[in-house]
C-alpha cells in the first residue's frame, strides 16, 4: 500500500479538557476511511489540526513521509476540505468565487469545474447569498474537487444535501475519487451514509482510537447472538468479546466483536431453546462499539 498519511502520537486540550490523546492513524492512498465518533468526541479538532487551522499540543503529522506543522502551509494545495458549515464572501458570484480559488491550487482544472458545475445544477452568474444551503454545499464541493486533491477531508458534509445529489457525491464522487488514487478522510456521525463506500474504519471514543481495521474484516467478525435458555441464564457466558449484552427472563441479546466458530461452539453447548445469529449494518457496529 502506498502510504500518504501519518499521524503519530496526536494529542488535544483546550484548558482542562483533553480531547485526545496519543492519536495513532496511518492512511493509504486511492482509499476511504470512515473516521466516526459521537458528537463531541473531536473529529472536528482532528480535521482543523490536518487542515492547518488549528496547532496540536503534541505529536507528529506526516504526509507523503515529510513532517508538516501548524505553520506548514505546501501541504495545503494537495488537501480539499469539505466543512459541514463552509464559509463564503456572499457577495460573489459562483464563478467569481471558483476563479478566487482556482489562484490558490497549481493542480486546479478548469474543465473540471464546468462538468462540475452541470452536474450540481450550478449557475456561475448566481450570487452566492441566494443560494440555498444545499447549493452552497455543491459550490463547496465543485471547489475542493477542481483542485484534484490527493487528500479530500469531508467533515459532515452532507446534511444539506437532497437525497439525489447525497447518493450522488457519496455513490458516485466520492467512490470515483477513490478509484484514482485519492485518499478521503470522513469524519462523521451519520454512520448509515459510509455503509457502501467506506474501507477502513477508525472509531474515536473518550479520547482515544478503539477501533482501527478494515470495514469488511469487522463487518464479518461481528455478530449480534440471540437466545433462550430452558434454565436460568448463567452470570456470565465466559466469552471474550462481549461489546452489548442485554437480558430479560431467560432470553439474552448479546453483540460480540471479533466472532469466531469457538465462540458459537461455546454457545450451541448451552443447548438454547433458540438461537438467533446475524450480521449488523454499520450503525449497529458503531452504536455497539461506542455503548460497550
Amino acid at each position: 500500500m502506498n502510504e500518504l498519511l501519518r499521524i503519530t502520537g496526536l494529542s488535544k486540550s483546550f484548558g482542562r479538557r483533553s480531547v485526545f490523546r496519543d492519536l495513532n492513524l496511518a492512511m493509504n492512498a486511492g482509499r476511504v476511511y470512515g473516521f466516526l465518533g459521537k458528537n463531541g468526541e473531536g473529529k472536528t479538532t482532528l480535521v482543523r489540526i490536518l487542515m492547518g487551522i488549528i496547532p496540536a499540543d503534541s505529536g507528529e503529522i506526516h504526509y507523503k513521509e515529510a513532517p508538516v506543522s501548524f505553520r506548514s502551509a505546501g501541504y495545503k494545495e494537495e488537501f480539499g476540505y469539505i466543512p459541514e458549515d463552509p464559509f463564503f464572501f456572499g457577495g460573489m458570484k459562483v464563478g467569481e468565487f471558483l476563479d478566487f480559488n482556482a489562484a490558490f491550487y497549481r493542480r486546479w482544472d478548469g474543465g473540471r469545474v464546468d462538468e462540475l458545475l452541470g452536474r450540481f445544477s450550478l449557475d456561475k452568474k448566481a450570487r452566492i447569498r441566494t443560494l440555498s444551503r444545499g447549493m452552497k454545499l455543491k459550490l463547496e464541493m465543485a471547489t475542493a474537487l477542481a483542485a484534484n486533491p490527493s487528500v479530500l477531508i469531508l467533515d459532515d458534509p452532507t446534511s444539506g444535501l437532497d437525497v439525489p445529489t447525497r447518493h450522488d457525491f457519496l455513490q458516485g464522487i466520492v467512490r470515483e475519487l477513490a478509484d484514482s488514487g485519492t485518499m478521503i478522510l470522513f469524519a462523521t456521525h451519520l454512520v448509515h451514509e459510509l455503509e457502501r463506500i467506506v474501507d477502513h474504519l477508525f472509531i474515536l471514543e473518550g479520547g482515544r482510537i478503539i477501533l482501527d481495521e478494515e470495514y469488511e474484516a469487522v463487518k464479518n467478525s461481528t455478530r449480534r447472538v440471540r437466545l433462550d435458555l430452558e434454565d436460568q441464564l448463567p452470570e456470565g457466558f465466559g466469552i471474550d468479546g462481549i461489546l452489548t449484552e442485554s437480558r430479560e427472563g431467560r432470553r439474552v441479546e448479546m453483540v460480540i466483536y471479533p466472532w469466531s466458530e469457538d465462540k458459537k461452539q461455546k454457545i450451541e453447548s448451552l443447548a438454547p431453546r433458540n438461537l438467533e445469529i446475524e450480521p449488523l449494518s454499520l450503525e449497529d457496529i458503531f452504536r455497539s462499539f461506542v455503548a460497550r
